[in-house]
């Protein structure tokens, strides 16, 4: 769905020179490219992006800084612009396509833009054409065609006095209607930084930016020679330049002048990043934010870290073989218990390193059992609580390299889900508990955080195990005996086993 009218702005106003509009220069059109990074950059999405001006000087950038020109997307609402920007762009080979920005949407085929499917998008001096209503649509369908770790580059006005923001918005709308762009006059927003950050924040970017501060340099009489009809070309400039008159912020603060029967006004603009995170940390933030305040209270998870660590020794080295966020260190019996954790997510150990480094008697590194070089015969208990289970896992290797590490006499504990639709089969009991205990009451986002992280885990197409048959395996790679036995974790749908090497 586009913009209220079903004509675009910029049908009726045919070829016009945005740059020279704008007083943007080369050099600040590049400075646009540099803050995007495209040496990096395979697909690039130009979106609302007229006659296709902003993907020219990209060509020209790219030839200055001799880079390969990248897979370029052209994305305009205007049929008239898309016209303009196929001609322009013919022999550059960059995809033109009638469509819109709020969705992303191909018009002519009625097809969304592929999800992740740009490493870079930018726009240039065109946000403003959107309401403020649909403004959040804008960069939430900017977030789905960014790969993960991609870059959105916004050039555009952005102000801080929100009086200065609404006067110019009153000259705007004064020019807009004289030019007869009247879906212009009622949607067009300028957006002050608080208003652009707080969108770009709850589209899910992180670390946004300003990257370069500029200045708009606009002179009436190349906005009336850009936009309005010869014929009344003068009485609208004077109409234009009396609606100016009025903005007693913008002239009290500077940013208007007037020279005979010529104005310029200068508007605040920057060339703001932002980045769609990637998966990593996205795993990150979710276990930053919820497990020690909220994974703790899933009684069933407890009742196992307990269960583990009542057989654990007191002092001597224990390692843990997929560690996650370390939570079994705060079960930990003793202090004279030296602790190493595993793990595979690079994510799972720094944050861990993070939280629990201070201790001394813990410690943190990234890698597999089956495939780390451990010392042989040197640890006195080795935990394997919730990883066996897992897509991917080499669970005899793991276990072999168990017992190798183990020293004589030394346990195996080991926990893990007992098939394939085990944690579907518990979920409700454990929403249940936390329910009843009033846990999730203003945390239900963190409650499908947490789903959602798990949900990869339990693919089904992991190492699932009966008590009999993790006995057994046991058994099968060298362990003497089977010291203790648990069937109830997880509401019967998890086994925790301790054997002796």
């Amino acid at each position: 769905m586009g913009l209220p009218q079903s004509e675009a702005a910029y049908d009726g106003v045919g070829r016009y020179r945005q740059d020279e509009v704008n007083g943007f220069s080369k050099e600040l059109i590049f400075q646009m490219f540099s803050a995007a990074r495209l040496e990096n950059a395979s697909r690039v999405l130009d979106a609302m992006a007229g006659d296709g001006n902003l993907t020219s000087r990209l060509s020209e950038y790219c030839l200055e800084k001799g880079l390969a020109f990248p897979a370029t997307t052209v994305l305009e609402y205007s049929r008239v612009q898309v016209g303009f920007a196929e001609a322009s762009l013919a022999g550059l080979g960059a995809e033109v396509v009638w469509g819109d920005a709020l969705g992303m949407k191909n018009l002519a085929t009625g097809e969304p833009l592929p999800d992740s499917a740009f490493d870079r998008v930018l726009i240039k001096s065109a946000n403003h054409e959107i309401p403020l209503a649909l403004q959040p649509r804008l960069y939430d369908s900017i977030f789905r065609v960014l790969r993960p770790g991609g870059t959105f580059v916004n050039l555009g006005m952005l102000f801080d006095d929100a009086r200065e923001r609404d006067e110019l918005r009153e000259i705007a709308r004064v020019k807009d209607t004289y030019a007869g762009m009247t879906s212009a006059a009622l949607n067009r927003y300028f957006l002050t930084r608080a208003e652009l950050y707080s969108f770009l924040s709850a589209a899910g970017f992180v670390e946004a930016r300003g990257a370069h501060a500029l200045e708009y340099a606009i002179r009436s009489q190349v906005v009336a020679e850009q936009y309005f009809r010869p014929e009344v070309r003068e009485t609208t400039d004077l109409e234009f330049q009396a609606a100016q008159v009025k903005a007693i912020t913008l002239r009290r603060n500077g940013r208007l002048r007037f020279d005979g029967v010529t104005s310029l006004m200068k508007c605040p603009g920057e060339i703001t990043i932002a980045r769609r995170p990637t998966l990593a940390h996205v795993n990150r933030a979710i276990y930053n934010r919820h497990p020690l305040d909220f994974l703790r209270h899933v009684r069933a998870h407890a009742e196992l870290l307990d269960e583990a660590a009542r057989h654990l020794p007191r002092k001597g080295r224990l390692l843990e073989a997929g560690c996650g966020i370390g939570l079994l260190t705060e079960y930990l019996p003793g202090q004279d218990l030296r602790y190493l954790g595993l793990d595979a997510s690079s994510e799972c150990v720094a944050l861990c390193t993070e939280r629990y480094g201070n201790r001394p008697e813990c410690s943190f590194q990234v890698g597999q059992l089956h495939s780390a070089l451990l010392e042989q015969e040197a640890y006195d208990a080795v935990a394997l609580l919730h990883t066996l289970h897992l897509s991917g896992a080499n669970a005899v290797g793991t276990l072999r390299k168990a017992h190798d590490a183990l020293r004589k006499g030394g346990r195996l504990v080991v926990a893990a889900l007992s098939h394939g639709g085990a944690y579907v089969q518990a979920e409700p009991a454990l929403l249940a508990q936390l329910e009843r205990e009033g846990l999730p009451l203003g945390r239900e986002s963190r409650v499908q955080a947490l789903r959602a992280a798990h949900a990869p885990l339990v693919s089904g197409q992991g190492n699932y195990w009966s008590l009999e048959g993790i006995v057994a395996l046991l058994g099968h790679v060298g362990f003497d005996a089977v010291v203790a036995t648990c069937k109830e974790l997880y509401f019967g749908s998890a086994y925790l086993v301790v054997a002796a090497k």
